[in-house]
């Protein structure tokens, strides 16, 4: 690793994923031809030196995930009409994130955005395909479930590596918190501030793993509205270096 050059010059932990030299030489021809493309791959260049920096943190980790859901809509002309007096909710298709589950008691770890949602965004680095497919599979992850990480399919190469963070995740959080984990100022990734609630969300969506096609009749208006209005809230963790 050249100091001053492309390639993040972050000390690679005992068995974090880049002690595999394949993907490590993968990683780093990517940041080369990122970094010869010039400022018009700024952004994809940022992108792939945080994933070194995630992968030379973070060892992989293999999870289930389900991918593609109908989502409780509110029907916004009523909701005006009426003055939010009452709401009417629909059953519309959504693909713009997808939850990691343990592999072995199917409980939720995490959620985070899809290449779908970051490309209707026009956020970097949304102009990937994704590696995730309806309704779910296995993926291997790297990183915090609750915050960022990376992900790819089981064994996958350097062209199946995909970086992603969970919803609400303060962005200059996000890239603070990896230049600190790159600077050693940290010893582990930004948590979620604060994290989300899975149970208020999920009881206004149905994922395709449980209903392929849509759910007939409408959606619970008591869990379609606390989920329409959840603010996330709670105490926010301090970031930094933990303590011995």
């Amino acid at each position: 690793m050249r100091e001053g050059g492309v390639t993040p010059t972050d000390p690679i932990r005992p068995g974090a994923a880049l002690n595999d030299p394949d993907l490590r030489a993968g990683l780093q021809a990517r940041l080369e031809v990122l970094a010869a493309a010039g400022p018009r791959a700024g952004a994809a260049l940022q992108i792939a030196r945080d994933t070194w920096s995630v992968l030379a943190a973070y060892p992989w980790q293999r999870f289930n995930y389900r991918y593609g859901r109908w989502q409780a809509d509110v029907i916004l002309w009523r909701a005006l009409i009426t003055f939010e007096a009452w709401e009417s909710y629909r059953w519309r298709r959504d693909t713009g994130s997808f939850q990691l589950l343990n592999p072995h008691s199917g409980e939720r770890v995490g959620e985070f955005y899809s290449r779908e949602y970051l490309r209707s965004k026009a956020m970097p680095p949304g102009d990937e395909p994704d590696v995730v497919a309806e309704p779910g599979g296995t993926l291997e992850f790297a990183g915090d479930p609750g915050s960022v990480g990376v992900y790819r399919t089981p064994g996958g190469d350097a062209s199946t590596l995909r970086f992603s963070w969970t919803p609400r995740l303060i962005l200059g959080s996000l890239r603070g918190g990896i230049e600190m984990l790159r600077a050693g100022a940290a010893d582990r990734l930004p948590p979620a501030q604060p994290p989300l609630d899975l149970d208020v969300l999920d009881g206004a969506r149905v994922w395709f793993t449980h209903s392929p096609d849509k759910p007939p009749g409408k959606p619970d208006w008591k869990a379609a509205y606390r989920a329409h209005h959840y603010r996330p809230g709670g105490r926010q963790a301090r970031f930094g270096r933990t303590k011995p």
